[in-house]
């Protein structure tokens, strides 16, 4: 199993990047987490519309979710060249529906046009949910909104852990115990300002991977222009394992091969 980094830059994208977006790959197919702002023109230098198998939004924040625009128009595109058949499941927050298509109706109508190229499924914690090749288990994590962490295992029992946006809270560690690879927000420098902004700093992201007994550890969603090697050395600080900050087009192997 690979996860592939296509944008990891918030609230915005930077020069020539994207914001956050990833890409998780198995045995030939591929679902997208996240999908802000740039994330489809990049998806598309690696990937064809046809062998999406689904998209995974933690939050309708719009750093996470806005590229959902242009990827619908792209699908349209794809059906009516005969590259794509069916529509992409796209797995949103409880409300999330409602909230995305009244977005859509106050942009003129463009619901009707998305209902044809995706097929919209919201989560909760109640349940896990076949996605592509995967089984998915959300779990609503500390964010101030409807943001919810997600764990994704394959077949054969490689798992990746994605924590979404989230300041500190008691259910984190649990929630991605014994995961090969937690891809983890560090977005803010100090405690004060996580707690104000609801995310994590680099420090206590590592206390998150050491907690949860993880393997690997990459970090994610900074401001254009972070110095993001000071943010690998302070992770480390808490976390003896692998740490990678995470860089556009990079992939990382999960699992045995890693």
């Amino acid at each position: 199993m690979m996860l592939r980094v296509i944008g990891w830059s918030s609230p915005y994208a930077g020069p020539d990047e994207a914001g956050v977006g990833y890409v998780l790959e198995d045995n030939n197919r591929h679902i997208l987490i996240e999908c802000g702002s740039g994330v489809v023109a990049k998806y598309l230098q690696n990937y064809e519309l046809a062998e999406l198998d689904g998209v995974i939004i933690s939050h309708l924040h719009p750093d996470h979710f806005l590229d959902l625009l242009p990827l619908g128009f792209a699908l349209q595109h794809a059906k009516m060249q005969g590259l794509r058949q069916g529509r992409v499941p796209v797995f949103l927050p409880p409300s999330g529906i409602e909230t995305f298509n009244e977005m859509l109706r106050a942009l003129g109508g463009l619901n009707c046009h998305y209902d044809q190229v995706f097929a919209y499924r919201e989560f909760d914690d109640a349940e896990s949910l076949e996605i592509g090749a995967w089984k998915a288990c959300f779990h609503q994590v500390y964010h101030g909104m409807n943001c919810h962490g997600v764990v994704l295992e394959s077949t054969s029992g490689d798992s990746l852990g994605y924590t979404g946006d989230t300041k500190q809270g008691p259910n984190l560690a649990k929630i991605f115990q014994g995961i090969d690879l937690l891809l983890c927000e560090a977005t803010v420098s100090s405690e004060e300002h996580g707690r104000q902004t609801s995310h994590l700093t680099p420090e206590q992201a590592g206390i998150l991977a050491t907690a949860a007994n993880v393997d690997q550890l990459v970090l994610t969603h900074f401001l254009p222009g972070t110095d993001t090697e000071d943010k690998r050395k302070r992770a480390a600080c808490h976390f003896r394992g692998k740490i990678h900050v995470a860089q556009t087009g990079v992939t990382y192997h999960i699992g045995a091969n890693d």
